[in-house]
């Protein structure tokens, strides 16, 4: 564990009292989130995904197994679902929640036998997207919504998702959704964020620093990692990877939370900042400061989970 990084409980009412000094604890926790408030996060944020949390557009954790952060971990996901396609039948892939177009396309360029699509409810993010793949024959965006997709049964081999579908209002929805236009043998890949089991019985400012953290992201409530594999079951998924990297985003997570921590150490400072910069951009310097405790403390769990119909 990288030294510089605080995990410890006992610091943890601490940093709540920074956060509540420039962002009110609980409006944020009794905030209801929408598919509108989630459309003006990714607008809001998109300088600092791009500028401050990663590379050449990636909106997802790096992954670093060896336990040191490097960019190149931001290519992890790419590379093992490479991998995946490879390792199967595909003809057709879909991207839920494809932003910008930064996994579509390097998977599209490394991969030019294979179509590729990618959905996406922000505008402004489906318009960069098209724009960087315009001399990319075999890739196409459009907007979609992941709790309606817009295709025919049984279109798609294989489907995959990067830190997308824990902003689902319906989870049951959008499994069945993906159950309907993904192909009898196909599958459907997932690196995502879920709450862990036994969330509800943790400590009270644990549970407090995970709501502050869904809610500064945009999520209003992230699914317990079973309750959800419970539902893909009964859609009618078949289980064949369920693992948990917790442990392999926390180099990442590290590296935000101390940026974040130098936010909060002068409340004034840091309400100039949100007089300048929108609260929706700044407002992510919460969750990069309470990632580390609630993801080492097991309120949260950050899995890859692989899917078969």
């Amino acid at each position: 564990m990288h030294k510089e990084i605080i995990i410890d409980l006992n610091e943890l009412d601490k940093y709540l009292r920074k956060i509540d000094s420039v962002f009110p604890c609980g409006n944020i926790i009794n905030r209801n989130i929408n598919s509108k408030n989630v459309i003006s996060y990714y607008r809001d944020s998109s300088a600092v995904y791009k500028y401050v949390h990663s590379y050449k557009g990636a909106v997802h954790m790096a992954i670093n197994y060896d336990g040191i952060f490097n960019k190149k971990g931001f290519f992890t996901q790419l590379n093992e679902i490479t991998e995946f396609i490879n390792e199967s039948k595909t003809e057709k892939v879909l991207e839920l929640g494809c932003g910008k177009g930064f996994n579509s396309i390097f998977l599209a360029r490394k991969l030019p036998a294979i179509e590729f699509s990618g959905i996406d409810i922000t505008d402004q993010h489906l318009t960069v997207a098209k724009k960087k793949s315009h001399p990319i024959e075999n890739i196409k965006f459009a907007y979609g919504d992941f709790h309606k997709l817009d295709f025919e049964d049984s279109s798609f081999d294989f489907i995959f998702e990067l830190e997308s579908i824990c902003h689902a209002n319906d989870s049951s929805q959008v499994l069945s959704e993906v159950y309907r236009v993904l192909k009898s043998g196909g599958q459907f890949v997932l690196y995502d964020g879920f709450r862990q089991v036994g969330f509800e019985s943790l400590h009270d400012n644990l549970i407090q620093a995970a709501i502050l953290t869904e809610k500064s992201l945009a999520v209003n409530r992230v699914n317990e990692i079973d309750d959800w594999l419970k539902i893909a079951s009964k859609t009618g998924f078949k289980l064949k990877v369920k693992a948990d990297l917790s442990q392999n985003i926390m180099p990442n997570l590290c590296r935000l939370q101390i940026l974040a921590r130098r936010y909060f150490e002068n409340p004034l400072l840091a309400k100039i900042f949100l007089k300048l910069f929108s609260q929706n951009a700044m407002m992510n310097c919460i969750s990069a400061l309470l990632m580390p405790f609630t993801v080492y403390n097991k309120a949260h769990g950050y899995y890859k989970i692989i899917l078969e119909k």
